[in-house]
């Protein structure tokens, strides 16, 4: 990205997205702190263990619900919010 426009920013923080909503907020906090917005949000996260179900379903979906509402309270525009973009990635893995 910065060959394409030596201006651009890439910031990325670990982050578990199995964390209560609140933890997701806590960190969107310090993050629009730092950097003042956030341009895209991509939701990237993936597991596939048919032992452990219920974590999968943490990661797979109730992580991106979760960090997914949490962004949109900071995007609102209503609340002078800059808006943003949401790119969500999946993978036919489970389909095998």
């Amino acid at each position: 990205l910065k060959a394409i426009n030596p201006k651009v920013t890439v910031t990325f923080y670990p982050y578990d997205v199995t964390v209560p909503i609140a933890e997701t907020t806590k960190l969107l906090k310090t993050i629009f702190a730092k950097v003042k917005t956030v341009d895209i949000l991509i939701n990237g996260a993936g597991i596939l263990d048919d032992h452990q179900i219920e974590r999968t379903i943490a990661v797979n979906y109730t992580g991106l619900v979760n960090t997914t509402t949490a962004i949109l309270d900071f995007w609102d525009k209503r609340k002078g919010g800059p808006g943003g973009i949401i790119c969500n990635i999946g993978s036919v893995t489970g389909f095998n």
